[in-house]
Formats: C-alpha cells, structure tokens, sequence
C-alpha cells in the first residue's frame, strides 16, 4: 500500500483524524498518485503526518484538476527504534552523502546532522537551501518507503568543533576511527548497555560521528576524545565514509535492539 508525508500546512490535522472525512490531497501527492502511479478509485493508501500515526484512506475522486480521498481508519504507526541515532556525517559528494540519507533512514536513524571537517572542503558547495530541500525529499521518501511513521530529522550543517562542544548530557557518542587498534564498537555498546539498566524505559541517545572521505584528522580525534566521545574501530580493513557509517548503524541497531528485547524493555519504550 502506497503512503504518502504530509505537511500540517497542506491539509488541516484534524481531518485525518475523522473517519468518513473526505480530503482534497496536496498537489504534489495528487500528482503522484494520478499521474506517476495511476490509482484507481477505490485504491487504498496511508497518509501520514509525523505523529507516529498513520490514517488509512480510499480514493474517491481522480480527475486532472484534483484527488479527492476519504478517512476510513486513524490507526498507530510502526514504533521508532529504541535507540535513537543522529549521524553526525562529514561532508561528502553529494551523491554518496544522499545514499547515506537513504539507507539511514530505512535503518532507523533518527536524525542527521551534516559536519564539516578538515577534510570535508569538497562538500560544502552542496550544502545550500536547494540542496537542504532536496535532502529532505530523499529522507521522506526512503521513509515513507520503509513503513516509518516519522520523518527523521535534518539538521543545518555545522563544524564538527560546534557538534562536539554540544553533545547532551547522557549521549553515547561513537566516532570509529581507522587508527583505533584496541576499542571496538561492540565493546563500547556492551559497556553502555550495562549502565543503561537503570533506565530501561528511556531511549538510548547516540551520537555516532563518520568522517568524510579521507577521514577523520588526528587532531579531530584528539578533540573529540576530550568532549567525551569513545574512539572505537570497526575492524581490520579501510571503509569508505558511506560504508562506516551504513556498517556502525546497522551494528549499533543490532546490538542495542536485541539486549532490550532480551530483557523485554521494548515494549515500554515510546515511539
């Protein structure tokens, strides 16, 4: 079933919560269900407005000036992942840096927070308000594609110096690093585990920093182990940028998400 983000501005809340309300969808996801997937009347398809909720829907009407859908059901989303993750990533070209945007995404990143670094100088000329909207496009879609009831959150690109004089109290924060021998990153995720008893009812708050192509500098590390971060490896080979950061998410989702489902905290923890 196709489902589609709208924006609060585009169509009023309330409506989506009033089971026989008919809605007159946004142009651009008219468009999309008209003219680029051609639904029929009667189709059925889930709007969301990143609640966590989804309304389930029907076409009713399909011509070229408008689509017209009515409310069958409000019904809850699928949960958010008991850890939330903001990727702090270091400027790429563009195209490596959206496929980062997509596939952390569908893995449950909750927000992503763009970096420059020493050696993030060939990004920065992407970063512009026409590139911030594109981001955000291409986060929504991989959303709406995963089933999530939640847009992940995009944030302005800032120096990597700003970031880490502003990790919040309580925040796991991970920054794999090729030169690291000792620390992995499922030892540090263990260790944060076994603090993390206490609370088993709150999200675990990670911020996971991945250089930009040719990484981190050592001075970069050195300030960032001062702020508190764990310097950890990922094992014995060189990864690119973009296969890091995939590699540390679905790591840390594995590792976080299967310790509270062996104590059976998941279930408590809010969307």
């Amino acid at each position: 079933m196709h489902r589609f983000f709208i924006e609060e501005a585009q169509v009023e809340p309330a409506l989506l919560r009033q089971k026989g309300m008919a809605i007159l969808l946004p142009e651009n996801v008219a468009h999309q269900v008209r003219d680029v997937l051609r639904l029929a009347l009667d189709e059925r398809l889930v709007l969301l407005d990143n609640s966590g909720e989804e309304t389930l829907c029907t076409i009713k009407k399909s011509v070229r000036g408008e689509v017209v859908v009515e409310v069958l059901e409000r019904q809850r989303g699928k949960s958010e992942s008991p850890v939330e993750v903001m990727l702090c990533q270091g400027m790429l070209k563009s195209a490596r840096f959206e496929w980062i945007l997509e596939k952390g995404t569908e893995l449950g990143v909750s927000a992503f927070l763009p970096t420059t670094c020493q050696r993030s100088t060939a990004g920065l000329e992407e970063a512009g308000a026409s590139k911030q909207k594109r981001w955000l496009r291409i986060i929504q879609e991989a959303s709406e594609q995963c089933g999530r009831a939640r847009v992940p959150t995009l944030l302005p690109v800032r120096p990597l110096m700003h970031v880490l004089g502003n990790i919040p109290e309580g925040t796991l924060a991970l920054m794999p690093w090729e030169e690291e021998r000792t620390q992995t990153l499922r030892s540090v995720l263990r260790e944060a585990m076994t603090n993390y008893e206490e609370a088993p009812t709150q999200r675990l708050r990670v911020m996971l920093f991945i250089g930009p192509e040719g990484g981190f500098m050592a001075e970069e590390v050195m300030m960032a182990r001062r702020h508190g971060a764990k310097i950890v490896t990922l094992g014995e080979r060189v990864l690119r940028a973009e296969t890091a950061a995939i590699a540390s998410i679905a790591n840390i989702m594995y590792e976080i998400e299967t310790t509270l489902r062996s104590r059976g905290t998941t279930k408590q923890l809010p969307v």
